[in-house]
């Protein structure tokens, strides 16, 4: 629980930057670090639904520019958990620009799942599905919150999966297009 108590007071920084004013104008560079390639690191805790102790958790993702006429994101990751957990991962992600440099990011991906000391995973292979809401810095990062499901999506049965909840941070690293 202390964990979830940590990620909430995250929460409410992030949430609170949005009442502070602008520390800078948007630029035409800020609207080119939007579809920059990312570096992303991140910090919550693995299993908040289940009764495993919220084992937490360190990420760090890379995510290229948008391709496609839909802008899809492919990127790849790895999330370590403190009791051996780990996810390592592909993903394909779509950003939604909300008002007020406000951006809505829905990503589902595909990867590996090493259980660890505590969670009872069933299969290795596992799908990911991410609903992350974050704020652009006037550097082009962005600070956010995200939250996960991965499971097997019934490759094997009984299909039990997990549930993250993360604060991140991603660092624009090249040109956007």
């Amino acid at each position: 629980m202390r964990s979830l108590t940590l990620l909430a007071a995250g929460l409410m920084v992030v949430l609170s930057s949005g009442l502070a004013p602008p520390a800078a104008v948007a630029s035409d560079a800020s609207a080119a670090a939007r579809d920059a390639p990312v570096v992303i690191g991140s910090a919550g805790a693995f299993a908040i639904l289940d009764d495993f102790g919220e084992p937490l958790l360190l990420g760090l993702q890379y995510r290229d520019r948008p391709y496609t006429r839909l802008d899809l994101r492919p990127g790849v990751g790895l999330l370590y958990g403190q009791d051996g957990q780990s996810y390592l991962f592909a993903d394909l992600a779509h950003d939604w620009q909300l008002p007020h440099r406000w951006v809505a990011t829905l990503s589902f991906g595909f990867g590996w799942f090493n259980n660890g000391d505590d969670i009872e995973v069933v299969d290795a292979r596992e799908f990911q599905t991410v609903l992350a809401v974050s704020r652009r810095l006037g550097n082009g990062g962005r600070v956010g919150i995200s939250a996960s499901h991965i499971s097997n999506g019934g490759l094997s049965s009984p299909n039990r999966g997990t549930e993250t909840l993360a604060l991140y941070y991603a660092l624009p690293v090249g040109r956007g297009r």
